[in-house]
């Protein structure tokens, strides 16, 4: 259906280009043919007073010479109409090719966007369908369940919590993606960010008894605190997510010319080849090739992240360690 829609589309612009470069191809024309019948009156028209008048007394008659005048004068409309049509034919020919190339260029970004929004809405939908799916099997399990327990029951409402959480967390990600409005820059400490952040995440470390270190110190980037805080914080978890347990998750900054790099490694199973260029896209997860078990998560967090350091001008970028296990992910942004 979509294809079809773009498809029409494109025929009807390349219709619309093309009809207008014919209209101006046959206007130029109608200019060149009145211009040239006019030099060509003035051509072979009557000679001037005492210009070759003798020539033409001596071998035509008055008569003869008008007849023969008039006879060129038409012969050279002629040719000049028939060179103006092929021309023109010439001019609607490649100007119908080069109208659909143009509309297909015109309506592309057009195409993508929506291809772009219909995926995102997808996606979005398939994210929001699975907890509510979970809640519902559990609610009509527990209503049919009639010897079911005040433990029973705890146990059901809790697990609904869990799942709200799990939309809640979603719907917030999905916002922050939805609200691309403009951050404001100013002189930021890495240190104070990189503090914050681990202050968010230092519960889900324990859970797993990962040891994260700090090694960013006094550098100031132009950014802002609040963003900075949730883009680092987005990686230290995607680190934690993916670690086995008792791993070590480091975080480190270092200025290298006028920009300050920040890095986030862990010791996970690292990003498959295949995995590495698609990680910041929306909704793509690689639980396959970074956790033999079912890590929780939307396949947002990447993709907010790179939203963000864009935002502040910067880059984010990924790659395996190639000495230990795991993988790093580095943050350039320009220093204060």
């Amino acid at each position: 259906m979509k294809q079809s829609l773009f498809h029409s589309a494109t025929l009807r612009l390349t219709a619309w280009y093309t009809v207008i470069l014919f209209f101006i191809s046959l206007l130029f024309s109608m200019v060149v043919y009145q211009i040239s019948s006019h030099e060509l009156q003035r051509g072979f028209g009557p000679p001037r007073p005492n210009e070759t008048i003798g020539l033409y007394n001596t071998r035509f008659g008055d008569d003869v010479f008008q007849t023969w005048r008039e006879q060129r004068i038409e012969e050279g409309r002629s040719r000049l109409i028939g060179q103006l049509v092929v021309f023109n034919l010439a001019v609607l020919s490649t100007g119908a090719a080069g109208s659909y190339f143009l509309a297909r260029r015109t309506l592309k970004p057009v195409e993508e966007a929506l291809e772009s929004q219909t995926r995102f809405s997808s996606d979005a939908a398939h994210e929001l369908r699975t907890p509510l799916t979970i809640m519902q099997s559990e609610i009509e399990v527990g209503l049919r369940n009639k010897k079911a327990t005040t433990t029973d029951h705890m146990a059901l409402l809790q697990s609904n919590l869990d799942e709200i959480e799990h939309m809640r967390t979603l719907t917030d990600r999905l916002l922050m993606l939805a609200n691309n409005h403009e951050i404001v820059l100013g002189p930021t400490s890495l240190e104070s960010v990189a503090i914050e952040a681990f202050n968010h995440y230092i519960a889900l470390a324990q859970t797993k008894h990962i040891t994260i270190e700090n090694n960013v110190g006094a550098l100031e980037v132009m950014g802002n605190e609040h963003s900075l805080t949730d883009a680092l914080g987005i990686l230290i978890e995607n680190a934690i997510k993916y670690s086995p347990e008792k791993a070590r998750v480091s975080v480190s900054a270092v200025a290298k010319g006028r920009q300050a790099l920040l890095q986030v490694s862990d010791t996970g199973p690292g990003i498959t080849p295949e995995d590495l260029p698609h990680i910041f896209n929306r909704f793509y997860r690689t639980d396959i090739s970074r956790s033999s078990q079912n890590t929780p998560g939307h396949g947002l967090g990447l993709s907010i992240a790179k939203q963000i350091i864009d935002a502040h001008h910067g880059r984010i970028s990924a790659h395996n360690n190639p000495k230990d296990k795991g993988a790093t992910f580095t943050i350039s942004l320009p220093i204060a």
